[in-house]
């Protein structure tokens, strides 16, 4: 017997709390190459770590590369720099893991995912 393959419609849409640039990811990637609900929520997993590291990088950016303490006024690297690189190695992981790939978009190759891809993720294919 044949398996019926799911009309993209019937996935869940993205999660309300997620960024536009992770809801755009979510609706690129889920249907098409994220089908199981075990891959759903580690997708959503990654896409709620990409959203933390981008609001670390914004508040440290606004804040500088270091912060002084006040009671001895030793300069220290902000402590944003460890959540953003922590959250983004997280979502480079789970990435990895789902297999996914920036040159791939529904079965085909297309150049749009090359390099920054377009969501401006800073995140280069290999």
């Amino acid at each position: 017997m044949k398996k019926k393959n799911k009309v993209k419609e019937e996935y869940p849409g993205p999660p309300g709390h997620l960024s536009e640039k992770s809801k755009a990811l979510w609706h690129e990637f889920v249907g098409i190459r994220v089908t199981s609900p075990g891959r759903i929520l580690s997708f959503q997993q990654a896409l709620e770590s990409l959203d933390l590291a981008e609001e670390a990088r914004e508040t440290r950016q606004r804040e500088g590369l270091t912060v002084t303490t006040e009671r001895s006024g030793v300069s220290h690297a902000h402590p944003l720099l460890k959540v953003e690189r922590e959250n983004r190695q997280l979502f480079l992981k789970i990435w990895a893991k789902l297999g996914l790939d920036w040159n791939y978009y529904n079965g085909q190759e297309e150049t749009r995912w090359e390099g920054v891809d377009g969501f401006g993720l800073g995140l280069h294919s290999s």
